[in-house]
């Protein structure tokens, strides 16, 4: 990836560009790029290279040019030779309104005097004046190649770490920024100087630490596995196929790779629970990424985004859960307040789910379908749509099993069938509490759990359904024809008759 940068920068700089803007926070990496990449593109020829900074001026030209205006200036004092000047954090020079149309005067002259910009910043910044005139470029994350050579870098001359040991460690240093590498591979060869399991669960704390403070990125530990659902049958048997394009003669079948799915639904019916087990059938890493903690950090939301999405890519194959998307994008509609930050922030959204690279399985889960933008459910944006619906009576009683059986209970013990029947209109995560509950009040008495716990906690729990009757009723309209239902099919129609609709046409 560092290789595609320095040529895409060489060849700008060949072309005539005159100001490229690099975004990236791994200032001194994209320093040492471009150095690379201008000064003679390997041949010795090239255009002489000026870093300037508010400290050191424009150096080695006028070390005494400190402020933007000034580095304008001697960047066109700098003699005969080809000249490219490498400003960093400028970003904040261009929000002087004299800097940026001073550049602009001097944008004619740069071609035939043989000038170039590159402005290293980490957020994108121009004024309007500019915007046609930059091309932008983002850094990309170190790539397996260059974690290697930091590692190799790093080793201790005759050091115990084999070559399995060393690829473990690279693995596990994917989607973190090349200083940021280095510091978890320092706590790694700290720990354990032969590079084993203790060394790789040191890089993955790291790792996880930093994408959480960084990234609004969480690395979730599965444990779930599809048998951990109850009901969802027809989503299971969905995932299990698209599992199966994760095959290495997918490819060559003809299949592209999975992109994703879209859970939408009732509240509690188990739709984090289906994220982390697509995870777990997958055989891949759960990231979650924390919208409202990126798309709330003001003016750096767009950047935030970007750079989350781009460790996402650098660690695939990677299920990415994105959990309550219709809250991280409020406000992007038209028709909910035309925020215009909310909505540039969807189309970088959108579009990444259109194009991104890389094994990144998307999930994501909705509640409130009203707030969803049309652009998230546009196909190719996911795989599939799902509608998770209240669990049927097969359902619940699965989920009444799962849940005793978790807790060291045999569910054949317990009636379940009756017990069932009698939580009609319960979510997942209710049916959870009837057990939970039962377990205390059979504890509080000093006995063991019995059938009549669970009949009698079944009774007192007022579900979710009584209270919120009209919005899962228009819930379930809205998913008419618009999404799969991921229960049985035979779970719809008695769903539908229950509502008092008629079942919806297929």
């Amino acid at each position: 990836m560092a290789g595609d940068f320095v040529e895409k920068l060489a060849e700008l700089h060949r072309t005539g560009a005159r100001i490229i803007y690099v975004v990236t926070d791994e200032e001194e990496r994209a320093v040492a790029l471009c150095r690379t990449a201008l000064e003679g593109h390997g041949r010795g020829d090239g255009p002489a290279v000026a870093i300037w900074s508010r400290t050191r001026g424009l150096d080695p030209v006028d070390p005494m040019a400190r402020s933007g205006g000034a580095a304008l200036e001697a960047l066109f004092r700098g003699g005969e030779r080809p000249l490219v000047g490498v400003l960093l954090d400028f970003h904040l020079e261009l929000e002087d309104r004299a800097v940026a149309r001073r550049l602009r005067d001097l944008l004619p002259s740069f071609y035939p005097q043989r000038r170039c910009v590159v402005v290293i910043a980490p957020r994108l910044r121009l004024p309007e004046g500019l915007t046609g005139e930059a091309t932008v470029l983002r850094l990309p994350l170190p790539d397996h190649d260059e974690l290697a050579h930091v590692l190799a870098s790093m080793l201790p001359p005759g050091g115990r770490a084999g070559e399995a040991a060393v690829h473990a460690a690279i693995i596990a240093a994917a989607g973190l920024t090349y200083t940021q590498a280095q510091r978890a591979f320092n706590r790694a060869l700290h720990v354990d100087p032969a590079l084993g399991p203790a060394a790789v669960a040191a890089v993955l704390d790291e790792k996880q630490r930093l994408l959480a403070r960084d990234r609004g990125l969480e690395l979730v530990e599965v444990k779930e596995r599809p048998e951990d659902l109850g009901g969802l049958d027809t989503f299971k048997t969905w995932i299990r196929e698209r599992a199966l394009a994760f095959a290495p003669d997918a490819r060559k079948f003809g299949l592209p790779a999975p992109r994703g799915v879209m859970l939408l639904g009732v509240q509690g019916c188990g739709k984090s629970l289906a994220a982390k087990a697509v995870a777990g059938l997958l055989g891949v890493p759960l990231l979650r990424l924390e919208l409202a903690r990126v798309l709330g950090a003001g003016d750096g939301a767009e950047e935030g985004l970007a750079r989350a999405l781009e460790s996402a890519e650098a660690i695939a194959p990677v299920a990415l859960w994105v959990d309550e998307i219709e809250k991280g994008f409020a406000g992007s509609a038209p028709g909910q307040g035309g925020d215009a930050r909310a909505a540039r922030l969807l189309g970088s959204f959108s579009t990444w789910l259109q194009e991104r690279r890389g094994s990144v399985f998307v999930v994501a889960t909705a509640n409130d379908v009203t707030r969803l933008p049309p652009e998230l459910l546009r196909r190719g944006r996911f795989d599939e749509l799902f509608f998770v619906d209240l669990p049927d009576l097969e359902a619940r009683r699965a989920i009444l099993g799962l849940h005793l059986a978790k807790r060291g209970r045999d569910p054949e013990r317990f009636e379940l069938a009756a017990v069932a029947e009698q939580c009609g209109d319960y979510s997942g995560a209710e049916l959870e509490q009837v057990v939970v509950g039962a377990l205390h009040r059979a504890y509080a008495l000093g006995r063991e759990l019995e059938p009549q716990d669970l009949r009698r906690l079944a009774q007192d729990l007022v579900p979710l359904y009584r209270t919120y009757e009209e919005q899962i009723k228009a819930l379930r309209e809205w998913a008419r024809g618009r999404a799969r239902t991921a229960g049985r099919e035979a779970a719809v129609v008695d769903l539908f008759r229950k509502a008092g609709d008629a079942p919806p046409a297929r």
